[in-house]
């Protein structure tokens, strides 16, 4: 609290001597005056930071590195009120809006240039109750923090496979992962929400309350509201599960995704398969085959060591792990800092051409530190109702993710070029786009990511969200009276 008062006295200052200029819902110019800035200062718990604030340029950073936007302000909020006067207060000045949950967001959603950033880092509670398995988590909750306190109980909620990804983000999205052919997408689990709506009202989503909000906060993305607390039911799952990677030559590539293809139409839920395509720095191209299975030693065991004769290995780290080891295993290949571009889709059913595609694309310049994945997807995901959620395309058998990576502004250009070429070859084979993971607005069609569920999408929109001020995200655009 201490720290939050000099920040508080340092803000005013600041603000007290200078209006701020911002840029508005829809792209035009506007004028904060400093007098309204330090009455909304006022109001709140947590610190509102503008460009001469100490901390401004640490908070504005997001995992992105492609993306140096400057907000005209920062609201940090500390709970539902402060998430409510920072709602209230773009409304009421008609600014550019973006939310920050882990700030994960692969087009930069959770920052924007001269607008108003509702920051959420700040609420990371997380509880569990034993019991009943519910567990409430606030949006600013990272997916370690999640898997750290569930695991205390022996429980888990699906979720991704990057730790330090954003709870909120991911669960708006939908929620790939590795448990997702065992228990579902995190969607699945989510049971309940608390939600901010566009006129600053907080209400609450659940089965009994709003359940058109709830189905829509299910896969529908962020637009609308600002999620101040998320509820999922649990499953029962142990503390450990054998996952890691076996690393087959370049060479071999072809051949062990045939195989792989083949065996997807046996493979049990327990077993989660995602054989990476990646190139390192240096040029150095290789097939990891990551996995994860979540059963027995001896149906684990058959599983493994048949992938283990897809073909010669150079390196093979699959044991049994703790399982919050499991899911900080992809950490390190997604740094924070570094630029991003990447897009996702979905496909009915693996075919020779694309997996000539995929060989091929790893091999050409630009690919540096790049990745083509196709995940396979089905199981208890598949099994769901496709209209029981807000979330698109159940029953698509991959997912394949084309990922260009640079550490240096300078290669931005030419891998970015490489992303593209390679995403190109892939789209005609596309039954739908997963929206979490497409760096660009332009790939994101409303229809193609949530295909048949649009119009009840637009519909819940138009109710909660009628001027689209939550519309930095795959945007659904609220129906015009």
């Amino acid at each position: 609290m201490v720290a939050s008062g000099l920040a508080h006295s340092r803000f005013a200052r600041a603000a007290q001597s200078a209006d701020v200029p911002a840029v508005s819902r829809t792209g035009g110019a506007v004028i904060l005056r400093a007098a309204d800035i330090v009455a909304f200062q006022a109001q709140q718990r947590g610190p509102v930071l503008t460009r001469d604030s100490d901390s401004y340029d640490v908070v504005r950073r997001v995992w992105n590195g492609a993306f140096d936007r400057h907000p005209a302000v920062i609201a940090r909020c500390t709970g539902a009120a402060d998430v409510i006067g920072a709602v209230q207060f773009a409304a009421r000045h008609d600014l550019l809006v973006a939310v920050r949950g882990g700030g994960h967001s692969l087009p930069g959603y959770s920052v924007c240039e001269g607008g108003i950033m509702i920051d959420l880092a700040p609420m990371q509670g997380v509880r569990v109750d034993p019991q009943t398995r519910v567990v409430r988590a606030e949006p600013g909750v990272l997916l370690g923090a999640l898997d750290r306190e569930t695991q205390a109980f022996g429980l888990v909620v699906p979720a991704g496979t990057v730790s330090h990804t954003g709870v909120a983000g991911l669960t708006l999205g939908g929620g790939v992962g590795r448990l997702q052919r065992k228990f579902g997408l995190t969607v699945d689990c989510m049971v309940g929400a608390d939600l901010v709506t566009a006129d600053g009202r907080l209400v609450r989503a659940g089965s009994d309350e709003n359940p058109d909000l709830l189905w829509a906060l299910q896969g529908g993305g962020g637009n609308f509201g600002v999620v101040t607390s998320f509820e999922f039911r649990a499953c029962e799952f142990g503390r450990t599960a054998v996952a890691g990677g076996i690393v087959f030559p370049i060479d071999q590539a072809r051949r062990v995704l045939d195989a792989f293809a083949d065996y997807c139409d046996s493979a049990s839920d327990e077993l989660w398969m995602d054989p990476v395509l990646e190139c390192d720095g240096a040029g150095h191209r290789q097939l990891n085959f990551t996995l994860c299975h979540c059963g027995d030693d001896a149906s684990a065991g058959k599983d493994v060591a048949a992938i283990r004769k897809f073909g010669k290995s150079v390196r093979d780290s699959v044991a049994r792990k703790p399982w919050t080891a499991v899911q900080s295993e992809f950490d390190r290949d997604s740094p924070h800092g570094n630029g991003y571009y990447m897009s996702g889709g979905r496909i009915a059913r693996l075919v020779p051409i694309m997996l000539d595609h995929a060989v091929e694309s790893i091999t050409l310049p630009g690919a540096e530190l790049g990745k083509i994945s196709l995940t396979q997807q089905g199981g208890a995901s598949a099994r769901r109702p496709a209209a029981s959620t807000a979330y698109a395309s159940r029953d698509a058998s991959h997912n394949f993710v084309v990922r260009a990576s640079w550490e240096h502004p300078k290669d931005a250009a030419a891998r970015t070029a490489w992303q593209k070429r390679t995403w190109k070859g892939f789209e005609p084979y596309s039954v739908g786009l997963y929206a979490n993971l497409n760096a660009t607005d332009s790939n994101v069609k409303a229809r193609s990511a949530y295909g048949d569920n649009l119009d009840r999408l637009i519909e819940v929109k138009t109710k909660y969200d009628p001027t689209n001020l939550f519309h930095l995200n795959p945007n659904i655009a609220p129906r015009v009276a």
